[in-house]
């Protein structure tokens, strides 16, 4: 009876531990399955995390390309839409007076051949900006700059009013601009001009025409240190660099254009003489006859001390020196003159006033200390032509233009195969046409 009792106790505990190993493999199995749900529900929003991706990148990558689609739309529109700028300030920058001699035709030359001029340049030069549009703009006080070209006798008013009539109507995007008769509206309509297309995207090059007067030191010196703007700006050299602005030049690139405009400015003296160079009776004649006619002059003004020996009175060819003589061109030509080597060289030593001797007059004398200079020897006639020759080796600031029948100095080159780069005389100065009209 025991013996099946053991048994018993052995199968029911035998039992007991299946039942205790099919609860574990149901507790396995349950954490099995709430094991793969964690992972299905994070799979599933894992899923939804990269397709929500999927759609944002596309999103993005579509914004992406419309974005570059308006940049590439905004460059071609800049690109239809950039150009050149030609600002002139007319009283500084000057065209040739062979251009505006010819009037309303010489206006539409001008206008022209600046448009190809600053095309051409920027072709060579600035290749990134070739076949640009060019707009011009030269703004001058005309009536004061047609005051000027008269008093001095280059050229008459209508001349004028027909040429800046003819630039205007040459090209469509050139003007030549009346900025009024106030001291400085020309500078001021310039500056604003260089500062307001400088801040435009579109103005890609800049032609500035105003380098020989100070006053634009002020105006491009900030540009000077700024490589990105002083890029942008090309100076056009006519006359000289005024002192501040040569000082500053090689910050900027330059180009002369020389078949469009003058390299000197006009003369600043009021002397009013006739726009007519010669009346019309009169023929042209040669250098050396002109030296063979003898002119009537008047008495020069005696010293202003009584025991100063009196000036010769100039006569034959001397005499044309009282006059201003002109080219074809309307350039001036220095009267002949006729005196010997030995005259020349032996006054050339000596610390004469040529004022004194030549014109009979010398601004110095008064001042405090007087003229340093000998007033007190005296001179044969034919000396006096010898004294002009050593005066005009000095050259004359108003150059070829200059209008005052009191200058003595020279207004070209005569000496035979000069090296004009170490000739005091400038470059417009040299192979100057002596035939007298």
């Amino acid at each position: 009876m025991s013996d099946e009792m053991g048994g018993f106790d052995t199968l029911k505990d035998r039992s007991e531990l299946c039942r205790a190993q099919d609860d574990y493999k149901h507790a396995l199995i349950s954490d099995l399955f709430s094991y793969v749900k964690e992972l299905t529900d994070k799979l599933s929003n894992a899923v939804e995390s990269v397709q929500d991706s999927k759609i944002v990148i596309k999103a993005e990558r579509s914004e992406k390309e419309d974005y570059k689609q308006q940049v590439r739309s905004l460059q071609l529109e800049r690109t239809r839409s950039t150009f050149a700028y030609v600002v002139i300030d007319g009283e500084c920058l000057l065209f040739t007076d062979e251009l505006v001699a010819q009037g309303l035709d010489g206006g539409k030359r001008a206008a022209a051949q600046l448009r190809k001029a600053v095309e051409n340049d920027l072709k060579s030069s600035v290749p990134a900006s070739a076949h640009l549009p060019v707009i011009s703009r030269v703004y001058a006080n005309v009536a004061g700059l047609s005051k000027t070209y008269t008093e001095h006798g280059i050229l008459s008013e209508p001349t004028i009013v027909a040429f800046i009539r003819g630039f205007n109507m040459g090209e469509t995007m050139c003007d030549y601009v009346d900025a009024g008769t106030g001291k400085e509206c020309s500078d001021e309509k310039v500056k604003g001009h260089v500062r307001q297309f400088l801040a435009n995207v579109h103005c890609q090059q800049i032609f500035f025409g105003g380098t020989a007067d100070n006053g634009y030191a002020r105006l491009l010196g900030p540009y000077a240190e700024d490589e990105k703007a002083s890029s942008r700006i090309t100076l056009l050299e006519g006359p000289p660099f005024a002192h501040e602005l040569a000082a500053i030049k090689d910050k900027f690139r330059t180009v002369r254009f020389e078949a469009l405009f003058r390299t000197q400015k006009l003369p600043s003296t009021k002397r009013k003489v006739s726009f007519h160079v010669t009346p019309p009776a009169t023929p042209a004649v040669d250098y050396a006859s002109a030296a063979s006619k003898g002119l009537t002059s008047t008495t020069p003004p005696r010293a202003a001390h009584e025991n100063v020996p009196s000036v010769p009175q100039p006569t034959g060819a001397a005499a044309l020196s009282l006059q201003v003589l002109r080219n074809k061109h309307g350039q001036r030509v220095d009267a002949p003159l006729n005196y010997s080597q030995s005259d020349f060289n032996a006054l050339k030593v000596r610390k004469l006033c040529n004022t004194h001797y030549l014109l009979g007059k010398c601004p110095f004398e008064k001042n405090d200390g007087g003229c340093t200079h000998d007033h007190l020897a005296r001179l044969a006639p034919k000396q006096l032509d010898a004294l002009r020759a050593i005066a005009r080796q000095s050259p004359c600031q108003f150059g070829l233009y200059c209008s005052n029948t009191d200058c003595i100095h020279g207004h070209s080159c005569t000496r035979p195969g000069c090296i004009i780069a170490t000739c005091r005389f400038s470059k417009d100065m040299h192979d100057v046409d002596r035939q007298i009209v």
